[in-house]
């Protein structure tokens, strides 16, 4: 049984609190509140298998964001003075422990930014690790960006040089400091436009990116909301056949736009509905 991975365990028997996995040598609580369906005994279940609180073994049938070999984002929900929480889509929140964040605590990610990295396993207890620069490069995603495209991703690294940014698509992309319009946080959502490509890196631009999506489709929405009273039934979650019959726009322009929006507190994003502030 492999902690911090997805392994593959029978169910032996339930319990008060839940159904009981077994390796065939070690066996996990997996609660019932972490279980997505009722088991049988002698089913295989796939799980996730993590650290409680108490430092137990404990599984989730929940797919988690980042295992030890398995990267991808995970959302702050926390800030500590000794790190900050991060959600695995599980029960137990991860820390990413100061020492892998920056010195200075202003630069640290605030709820909700995302961060970029993989579970790591220290003695008793389970945390997040951020990926770097290198760790970025070594993924080699097969996406590629054209010149002047303007991208999502978050800030990974902030440094007298400028910003290194994680995209979505795990794509590296450096902004030079004169080319950034303000200070940067770790976990920051930021939408850089690429202005030329390295090997495999990417340099970009964060100068004039909100003024210039502050038009186009950003208009086109706040014109749409002001002689709406203000309310609108789509959001980010709105299907692109609705977004299009509204808009005439693509739901990617459409997210791209109303993002933009809510950046800047031009809008308030509700569960079912838009609204200008």
């Amino acid at each position: 049984m492999i902690i911090g991975e997805k392994n593959k365990l029978k169910m032996i028997r339930k319990s008060d609190l839940g159904f009981m996995l077994s390796d065939g040598k070690d066996t996990v609580l997996l609660h019932y509140k972490e279980a997505t369906k009722e088991l049988i005994v002698d089913e295989y279940v796939d799980v996730f298998v993590y650290l409680d609180k108490e430092g137990r073994t404990a599984a989730s049938m929940h797919e988690p964001n980042i295992t030890i070999s398995k990267h991808g984002f995970v959302s702050v929900v926390d800030v500590k003075d000794f790190g900050v929480y991060v959600s695995n889509n599980c029960a137990k929140d991860l820390l990413i422990s100061k020492d892998n964040l920056p010195y200075n605590k202003e630069l640290w990610p605030q709820v909700g930014d995302k961060i970029c990295g993989y579970v790591k396993i220290k003695g008793d207890k389970m945390l997040a690790k951020p990926l770097n620069r290198d760790e970025i490069n070594y993924i080699r995603s097969e996406v590629a960006y054209a010149k002047d495209e303007i991208v999502t991703g978050y800030v990974a690294k902030v440094s007298e040089a400028g910003v290194g940014i994680v995209s979505k698509e795990f794509k590296w992309i450096f902004v030079p400091q004169k080319q950034l319009r303000g200070n940067y946080r770790l976990g920051e959502e930021v939408m850089p436009k690429i202005t030329s490509k390295s090997n495999s890196e990417y340099y970009g631009s964060l100068n004039d990116v909100k003024e210039k999506m502050l038009d186009g489709d950003c208009e086109i929405i706040i014109d749409y909301l002001k002689k709406h009273n203000g309310v609108m039934a789509l959001t980010a979650k709105s299907s692109a056949d609705d977004v299009f019959t509204v808009f005439k726009m693509s739901r990617k322009a459409f997210k791209r736009a109303l993002g933009s929006l809510y950046k800047e507190r031009i809008v308030d994003c509700l569960e079912n509905e838009t609204k200008l502030i």
